[in-house]
C-alpha cells in the first residue's frame, strides 16, 4: 500500500502537475518556442542542454530562428540586445535570480548575494579597493608574477620556427595552465598578501600546514571540481536539493575537490587575519574586510570573510586566466593583428623587460585586442539570471509576468550582426571606429555584465592583461601546433579553455633590464 502510495505521488508530481501546470499556462508562457522537449514541463530541461560542452554557443544559433526561448518552465532567453538594458540596465525592475541562492554556501559574496541592500552594502565595503585609482599601488605585485612567469617561458624557449612545421617535443608550454597558475599567484598577492609560488615551482600543488600536519592541494582541481559539480544541475531549480544530493554519490570525486578549494579559502583567510592579528598592515583586499577607510574594524563574521575570500580567489583567477589564454590564441591565430599589436608596443617599450603599465594602459590598440577577445569569447558566455518582479514588467515592449527567470547570453549580444559585422572575425579594428553606431556598440559589451551588478573586478583584470600581454608579444613569438589546430572549450559556469600547448622562442628585441 505505501508503495503503492508513493507511486502514485511520484506521478502526479513528476508528470501530471508539470503537465497541467503548462496547459493551464498561469503565466502566458507557451506561446514562446521550447528549447527542448522538456522545457516546458520542467526545469530539469537545464541538465539536458548540460550535456553539451558549449551549450550557450547551441542555445546561439536556436536564437537565430526565435528571439525570444523558454529555457524552462519559467525561464525565458532573449536574443535581441535591445533587452540588455530592460533586464540589466541600471534602474531596471529586475531581482537576483533565486538560483544564486542555491549556490551561496554558509554566507552569501558579492556575486552572488540577492538581497538589493545587502549587495549594496558589500559593493560599499570592496569599492574604494576595486577603483581604479587603487590599482597602481598594486602593479608591483603583478609585475613580480610577470617576471617569474617570463622566468619559465625562457627556460623553456625553443629555436625559431623559420617556416617549417611545429614539432611536438617544441610544444615546450602549455598557456592554459600557466595562465591559471600567474592568475592565482597574482590574486592571491592582490588578494591575501599571500605568496603561493605557484610560478616558482611551475605546480599548481599547494602545501598548507595544519597544527603539526601538512596537506598537499592541487589548485587547479580544487577550484575547478566544484563548479564542473554544480554547474551540471544549478538550473534545475526544482530538483536541485535531490540533484545535489545525488551529487554526492554520483559526481563524489569532483565534489571532494570542491571541498578542498574550501578548504584552502579557509585556511588562507585565517592565516591572514593571524597576520593582522599580530599588527601587520598590510595593502591588500582583505583590508577593506578587516576595517573600512577611517581603520575601524569591520567586525564580519567568519562565513563572511571566507565567502569574499573565496570570489575573490575564484572569480578574481579563473576569469582572467580564460581571458589570458583566449587573446593569445587569437593573436597567434591572426599574425596581421599580431605584428600590428608588437608595433605599438614596442614603440611604448624601449628596453623594458616587464612592461610598465603607466606605458601600457593608454595604448588603444592594445586595449581594443583585448576587448574584442572578449567579445568573441566571453570567459562568461551565458545569460545571468535575473528574476522579473511579482508585479511583472515589460522588456522589448512585452509584458513579462511575475517571477520569471529572464536572461540575454552574452555570448549571442556578442554577435549582433548590425553592431558587430562579419561577427566571427576577430578585428580589433572594429572597437578604433569613431562611426555612430560605437556607443550601441559598447551598450552591448557586456563581458562584466552591466548596472549596478556588473563585474566589481573589471579594473584588475583589464590591467593584468594589459600588463602581461604587452610583456609577451614583446619578448616572444609563439607558434600553435599546426595552422589548423583549433581550441576547444568545456562550459561549466565560466567558459573553460581546453589545454592550449604552444611552442615558444625569444625575439629579437633589445631589453636592456632583464627579468
Amino acid at each position: 500500500m505505501i508503495l503503492l502510495l508513493l507511486g502514485l505521488f511520484t506521478f502526479v508530481w513528476v508528470i501530471l502537475t508539470p503537465i497541467l501546470r503548462y496547459f493551464y499556462d498561469a503565466k502566458d508562457l507557451r506561446k514562446y518556442p521550447n528549447q527542448n522537449f522538456l522545457s516546458g514541463l520542467t526545469s530539469l530541461a537545464y541538465v539536458w542542454e548540460r550535456r553539451n560542452n558549449f551549450r550557450t554557443r547551441k542555445l546561439y544559433h536556436d536564437h537565430q530562428q526565435h528571439p525570444i526561448i523558454r529555457l524552462g518552465p519559467t525561464v525565458l532567453s532573449f536574443g535581441d540586445v535591445g533587452a540588455i538594458q530592460d533586464i540589466y540596465g541600471h534602474g531596471t525592475l529586475c531581482l537576483k535570480d533565486d538560483v544564486y541562492r542555491s549556490i551561496q554556501g554558509d554566507s552569501p559574496q558579492i556575486l552572488n548575494v540577492v538581497d538589493k541592500e545587502d549587495h549594496a552594502r558589500k559593493r560599499r565595503m570592496l569599492s574604494n579597493a576595486f577603483a581604479a585609482k587603487s590599482l597602481e599601488h598594486w602593479e608591483f605585485k603583478i609585475a613580480d608574477k610577470v617576471k617569474k612567469l617570463v622566468a619559465q617561458f625562457d627556460w623553456r624557449c625553443t629555436d625559431p620556427l623559420d617556416g617549417h612545421p611545429v614539432d611536438a617535443k617544441d610544444l615546450t608550454i602549455n598557456f592554459r595552465f600557466w595562465s591559471n597558475l600567474f592568475t592565482l599567484d597574482a590574486i592571491a598577492d592582490i588578494a591575501l598578501s599571500e605568496r603561493l609560488g605557484l610560478l616558482e615551482s611551475g605546480s599548481d600543488l599547494l602545501t598548507i600546514s595544519q597544527g603539526r600536519h601538512l596537506k598537499n592541494f592541487h589548485f587547479l582541481e580544487s577550484l575547478h571540481c566544484g563548479s564542473r559539480a554544480v554547474s551540471r544541475f544549478v538550473g534545475a531549480t526544482d530538483w536541485f536539493p535531490i540533484l545535489k544530493a545525488a551529487s554526492r554519490l554520483f559526481y563524489a570525486h569532483f565534489r571532494a575537490h570542491g571541498n578542498d578549494f574550501g578548504e584552502i579559502v579557509e585556511k588562507l583567510a585565517k592565516r591572514r587575519i593571524e597576520k593582522y592579528r599580530a599588527g601587520a598592515k598590510l595593502n591588500d583586499f582583505f583590508a577593506c574586510l578587516i576595517e573600512d577607510k577611517a581603520g575601524n574594524q569591520r567586525n564580519l563574521d567568519r562565513a563572511e570573510i571566507e565567502a569574499e575570500t573565496n570570489i575573490l580567489l575564484d572569480a578574481g583567477s579563473d576569469t582572467t586566466a580564460i581571458a589570458l589564454t583566449h587573446v593569445l590564441y587569437h593573436l597567434i591565430k591572426n599574425p596581421a593583428t599580431l605584428a600590428k599589436l608588437r608595433e605599438e608596443v614596442s614603440d611604448s617599450l624601449s628596453g623594458e623587460s616587464i612592461a610598465p603599465f603607466s606605458k601600457v594602459k593608454s595604448l588603444p590598440y592594445l586595449r581594443a585586442c583585448l576587448d574584442e577577445s572578449l567579445r568573441l569569447t566571453p570567459p562568461l558566455p551565458r545569460g545571468l539570471e535575473r528574476k522579473t518582479p511579482p508585479q511583472g514588467m515589460e522588456i522589448l515592449g512585452k509584458p513579462i509576468a511575475g517571477g520569471i527567470t529572464v536572461s540575454v547570453p552574452t555570448f549571442l549580444a556578442h554577435r549582433d550582426p548590425t553592431l558587430f559585422p562579419e561577427p566571427e572575425r576577430y578585428s580589433p579594428e572594429r572597437w578604433l571606429d569613431a562611426s555612430d553606431t560605437s556607443k550601441e556598440m559598447r551598450a552591448a559589451f557586456i563581458p562584466f555584465s552591466s548596472g549596478g551588478r556588473a563585474c566589481i573586478g573589471r579594473n584588475i583584470t583589464i590591467m593584468e592583461q594589459q600588463i602581461l600581454v604587452a610583456t609577451l608579444v614583446h619578448r616572444y613569438d609563439f607558434a600553435l601546433p599546426s595552422d589548423r589546430w583549433e581550441l576547444d572549450w568545456e562550459e561549466a559556469f565560466n567558459l573553460w579553455p581546453c589545454q592550449m600547448p604552444i611552442k615558444i622562442w625569444r625575439r629579437e628585441v633589445d631589453l636592456n633590464s632583464e627579468a
